[in-house]
């Protein structure tokens, strides 16, 4: 089954006055082209007057994201991918045009990341942003971003409210939590032919939350059951409690809806208490082959992904990656990549540094990428098929 969750958006103005805080920030510049052709677009973004610093021969694109803390696997992703983008752009189109980026750590915090935000916007005047990387952050900046409009393209704030909430500047092109849940539901009743289910979530967490939600009632709907919901907090590490309720019902699978940290710890305390279940999980599993020496926990685990390691399409941009940072790259690395890519043809096709035209630009983009062909709803969000993948000896395939 093939959702897309097509809702109209209704802008909202916050009025928030912060503080600006310290911030790391870089630019990287050499050469863009642009042309002068306009665009139209059946979701036409509000004209608020905002135009970015430069013209379309020198123009900065903001990049929002956590490069420490907990989450810096991903924001660090998420800027760097960006950076090499506008690197491979410039590099492609001469030496007369120049794009610059200028990227800013949030540590995941949405207050920071709006007073960050609001330095972008009001001392960089940049054309549009990529970003922020996680949701909370996301959704206030999404909302901050009324009164300028400026175009906000998010590779992984995944919650509905982020685009649900905003304004027709705020896109995404990463999968929605509703859209991901639905799908590892269906896929678990329909292809995996699973029909009994448990679930164990961070009720601190609205990504967690949110998936948790979403699967359950899909899952019910096809006629499975879910036997046993269990939560625990944002501080827990130990999930015996919850797991052993959970090992008391006769379940096909134990459906993990977490960040990779949590979900790895989950699984190896699970299969400690004797739970056979199919591990089963969502986009936040990216990285869970990193938090553990015992790999064999996670063996046999699917769930819902941006991109498999294994596809073609993604070599050159893993070994790219690799080179330029000495890192491996990970999903929201990749879709922030393509994300960039189709903001830089979209200011390109826009012919205009004036942020609704390149909205609107945006908005009738279809944009073929190295996860496939691209497009948005009238919401934001994302035209694209979701990957699954599984962990078999040890690394992550498509499943077949």
């Amino acid at each position: 089954m093939k959702s897309h969750y097509k809702m109209m958006k209704a802008g909202f103005a916050a009025a928030l006055a912060f503080t600006l805080t310290a911030c790391e920030s870089t630019s990287s510049t050499s050469t863009a082209s642009a042309s002068s052709q306009s665009t139209s677009s059946a979701t036409t973004a509000s004209d608020t007057g905002y135009t970015a610093a430069g013209d379309l021969t020198s123009y900065t694109i903001g990049t929002l994201g956590p490069r420490s803390g907990s989450t810096a696997v991903y924001g660090t992703a998420v800027t760097n991918a960006a950076m090499l983008a506008v690197k491979d752009w410039n590099a492609e189109h001469g030496t007369s045009i120049t794009v610059a980026t200028d990227y800013m750590d949030t540590t995941g915090d949405a207050t920071q990341a709006v007073s960050l935000y609001n330095r972008l916007v009001s001392d960089v005047k940049v054309a549009a942003i990529i970003g922020p990387t996680l949701s909370g952050e996301g959704i206030a900046v999404a909302g901050a971003s009324a009164d300028t409009g400026v175009p906000i393209v998010s590779p992984s704030a995944t919650a509905a409210a982020f685009t649900d909430e905003a304004g027709s500047n705020v896109f995404r092109t990463c999968y929605t939590d509703p859209q991901q849940a639905t799908e590892m539901a269906d896929f678990a009743y329909d292809t995996m032919g699973l029909r009994s289910a448990a679930i164990i979530y961070n009720a601190d967490d609205d990504y967690s939350t949110g998936l948790a939600e979403s699967f359950t009632a899909e899952f019910e709907a096809k006629g499975g059951q879910v036997l046993a919901s269990e939560s625990f907090g944002s501080s827990d590490s130990d999930f015996n409690a919850q797991l052993t309720n959970i090992a008391a019902q006769d379940i096909d699978c134990l459906f993990i809806p977490n960040y990779y940290e949590k979900d790895t710890m989950i699984c190896e305390q699970a299969r400690a208490l004797g739970i056979t279940a199919q591990f089963l999980g969502c986009d936040g599993w990216d990285g869970v082959l990193t938090t553990t020496t015992d790999v064999s926990t996670l063996e046999g685990a699917v769930f819902v992904n941006q991109y498999s390691p294994d596809m073609e399409s993604v070599q050159s941009i893993m070994a790219e990656y690799q080179e330029e940072y000495g890192e491996d790259i990970n999903s929201f690395g990749i879709n922030s990549y393509d994300a960039t890519m189709l903001v830089l043809e979209a200011i390109e096709k826009a012919g205009s540094l004036k942020a609704s035209d390149i909205c609107a630009a945006i908005a009738s983009s279809t944009h073929d990428g190295i996860l496939g062909e691209i497009s948005f709803d009238e919401n934001g969000d994302p035209i694209k098929e979701p990957i699954m993948v599984t962990i078999q000896n040890g690394e992550y395939v498509r499943y077949q």
